[in-house]
């Protein structure tokens, strides 16, 4: 990577663009052709708008000069702001909302990304405009309506209009099951248009003064956000060149903390078991942790809980969680260690509000790991994709996404691989980590803490085994996943190779882990799989759960071990300080190293769906699990408790995370205020933390079932085992420790095997439930 900067004499240094870099001297000529071929296609595009605009009037100059000076002037008037509302939606609100509720995916401010396409609102406005003027007088006014009424359609698309795709964090955003929006939202759409078409006259007039109001509304809602300043962390933030104390290594004692983002433990397994001696040559001196258990299924919870050891569970708000307990970098810090903070997005690095954090030299890997200009242009048209995605209705959307491959992104894609630089975040993650392994240098004997968070083997999948770019975002498959995990070791085999050339593998502890798994391809022989819970399928929340974690002490040698040691991600602090030779003054967790490989140990996971919402202080519920024992054996987990977040409607809560009933009219229900379910073969439902008896009735359906055993849990605990008939009801009683108001609903789980099935499943499975939850 070249970083080259200029400034005048006494001037702050500015990035060199690549339009002003050359291998050789290009000459006056060639250095101006350069910079004119840079520049020519947004100035083509201008002129030809601009051409367009010029044309139109010309060939209606005769109706024009009919209209008189002042009319033209009303007709502007009216017509100036409906024909700004649509694009304004599509070019200024849209993208100015996107990147403000997504302020911690971009490295440079929306006013240095705005003005590469911005002014396109000028000739877009300007053409709508010009069209409407010159239309004859009954035909003005339908004009004026339509173009109101279509920007609000857009107003109403990307921001009341919206649905949960999923997160855009390379899995692939579901549109199948939004289906049935489509015929409802082209409905709305044509009709819309068809009412302001017809009540024209009266839409007219109040088009101006409505589309001037909504867009001032949008931005007095978006200026605070836009103009708020930056932190100190988040100016560290901001596109810069690698700062060169990075690539700064202790020629004593350098502890590497590397995150392999979702990679998850089952397939680097399977990677050891397929060449085993490949491993015991590259990593020696490593210990690979199979029974590792995570913290939270993404990063913005497990990273915080890798750093400080602390989970988040749900009892504050998110931010107070953030800034309450300091982390490895407080503690390291103190011991006089040098520290880095390296990571491919910002959520990748300590929070700024713990203690400590500030001390640390912090970079933020832009994607692409390129010039700013690269990375400038890359930003800027994912806004404007987003946008239009945003704002489509949904029987648009799929032209928008295009299967990940993205409209403007693809065509911006191909322009940057060619370059050999393109924007994906795996892609980027690796080619930082090829910088960083050869720029890498002994610098003094303090001692130097370095964390590495890379985005990779994370989706989207764009590499090989042998980090070739692949061409562009492909289908997520599992061997696709796998290569790109192949990928990662590699990478990280690079740097380790590094460090022996230098000298210093002997003197580093190396710890490299995960900040969580991924559930999308757990195997097919889960001893999990088939388990169901409130949260979801067992042998999927296990393979969330389930972390890379590999350790090498100092001065460790030999082939690579395996210890079944019960670690979990909140041992990682007392972990990093054991490997430095601190004591764990943080007193959370214990360290990997001292753990007994058969030691039965309780640990704790928090599951959510969906993922991405942490934008709000709480979870609207987290599933906490207890482990004790092996992470990969049935008999171990337990859902310990479902934290719900403190202050709503508690009642609707319950009622809307209920899993497998289904509301049925069997007739007159007694005793009064109970509804009657429909259970498959298995259920839960939640009942209010003051309950002191859980109370409700199990028939087995009507139909070829006669009969059905069922299974009951309380918070994961066994209460009973039952057998009910079809022909009368049995009621269960439970009783339980009342708990306060504030505290965790019950979770009840029914586990049913129906009896005498007949050949219709769908009258011979599951129970009637009665009961007033």
């Amino acid at each position: 990577l070249l970083n080259l900067q200029w400034a005048p004499a006494g001037g702050e240094p500015r990035p060199v663009g690549p339009i002003r870099t050359f291998p050789s001297d290009p000459g006056a000529a060639g250095y101006w052709l350069a910079v004119a071929s840079a520049r020519l296609p947004p100035l083509v595009l201008l002129m030809w708008a601009a051409g367009s605009v010029v044309a139109l009037v010309g060939r209606y100059a005769k109706r024009l000069r009919a209209l008189g000076a002042s009319e033209l002037r009303e007709r502007l008037g009216v017509i100036l702001f409906p024909a700004l509302l649509g694009p304004s939606q599509l070019l200024l609100f849209g993208p100015w909302t996107v990147h403000a509720t997504n302020r911690d995916e971009f490295l440079v401010s929306f006013w240095r990304l705005a003005p590469t396409w911005l002014w396109l609102l000028v000739p877009m406005a300007g053409a709508l405009a010009a069209l409407g003027i010159v239309l004859p007088a009954r035909w003005f006014s339908r004009c004026v309506a339509v173009l109101w009424g279509a920007g609000l359609l857009l107003w109403m698309q990307g921001n009341l209009l919206l649905a949960d795709y999923g997160a855009l964090d390379g899995r692939g955003l579901d549109l199948a099951s939004h289906a049935g929006r489509a015929p409802f939202e082209l409905a709305l759409w044509l009709g819309v248009l068809a009412l302001a078409a017809v009540f024209a006259a009266s839409v007219s007039k109040a088009a101006p003064t409505a589309s001037v109001l909504l867009m001032v509304l949008q931005t007095a809602f978006l200026l605070p956000q836009g103009v708020a300043p930056a932190t100190a962390a988040a100016a560290d933030d901001e596109w810069r060149l690698p700062p060169a104390a990075i690539y700064e290594l202790s020629s004593t004692r350098n502890v590497i903390h590397i995150v392999l983002d979702m990679f998850s433990s089952h397939v680097f397994a399977d990677l050891l078991n397929g060449d085993r001696p490949a491993f015991d040559r590259d990593w020696s001196g490593f210990i690979y942790y199979p029974d590792h258990l995570g913290a939270m299924r993404r990063t913005e919870g497990s990273i915080p809980a890798m750093l400080t050891g602390v989970a988040f569970r749900n009892r504050v708000p998110f931010t107070r969680y953030l800034a309450d307990h300091p982390s490895i970098f407080h503690t390291l810090g103190g011991h006089g260690y040098r520290l880095r903070s390296l990571a491919g997005v910002r959520i990748g690095h300590p929070d700024s509000r713990r203690p400590g954090a500030e001390r640390a030299i912090r970079y933020t890997i832009p994607a692409p790991y390129a010039g700013y200009h690269d990375y400038r242009a890359a930003a800027a048209v994912q806004l404007l994709d987003l946008s239009l995605f945003r704002h489509t209705p949904h029987g648009l959307k799929g032209h928008v996404y295009r299967d990940g491959q993205w409209s403007l992104q693809a065509w911006l894609a191909r322009r940057q691989a060619e370059a050999g630089n393109p924007a994906e975040l795996p892609f980027s993650s690796v080619a930082f980590l090829a910088d960083f392994t050869e720029r890498a240098v002994v610098d003094g004997d303090a001692p130097v803490y370095t964390l590495l968070h890379l985005i990779t083997p994370h989706p989207p999948i764009v590499m090989d085994a042998n980090c070739a770019y692949t061409g562009g975002s492909q289908a997520v498959s599992r061997d696709g996943y796998v290569e790109q995990a192949r990928c990662a070791l590699a990478a990280v085999g690079t740097l380790l190779d590094r460090l022996r050339d230098l000298d210093l593998y002997d003197g580093s502890a190396i710890v490299v882990t995960s900040d969580h798994g991924w559930d999308t391809f757990s195997p097919d022989d889960h001893p999990l799989r088939g388990i169901d819970t409130p949260a979801g399928r067992l042998d999927m929340i296990a393979t969330d759960a389930s972390p890379l974690l590999l350790i090498k002490p100092f001065d460790s040698q030999g082939p690579l071990a395996v210890s079944n040691a019960p670690t979990a991600t909140t041992d990682l602090p007392a972990t990093l300080l054991d490997l430095a030779g601190l004591p764990n003054t943080l007193e959370r967790g214990t360290s990997a190293l001292e753990l007994d490989p058969t030691a039965i140990r309780a640990r704790t996971y928090a599951h959510y769906d969906p993922p991405g919402t942490w934008r709000r202080p709480y979870h609207d519920v987290l599933h906490v699990f207890s482990v004790t024992g092996r992470a990969d054996n049935p008999a171990s987990w337990r859902l310990q408790e479902a934290i719900f977040a403190p202050g709503g409607d508690r009642a609707s809560q319950l009622r809307r995370h209920r899993v497998g009933l289904d509301t049925v009219d069997v007739g007159d229900v007694s005793p009064p205020g109970r509804r009657v379910y429909r259970t498959g073969d298995y259920a839960a439902f939640y009942v209010a933390p003051g309950a002191r008896r859980i109370a409700f009735d199990l028939r087995a359906p009507d139909g070829d079932t006669r009969r059905a055993d069922v299974t009951v849990t309380v918070d994961g605990r066994v209460a009973g085992r039952h057998r009910v008939a079809a022909d009368e009801w049995s009621s269960l009683d439970i009783p339980v420790a009342a708990r306060s108001e504030n505290d965790s609903p019950f979770c009840v789980e029914l586990v049913v095997n129906s009896l005498s099935s007949g050949a219709d499943a769908d009258q011979g499975t599951g129970l009637l439930v009665r009961g007033d939850f």
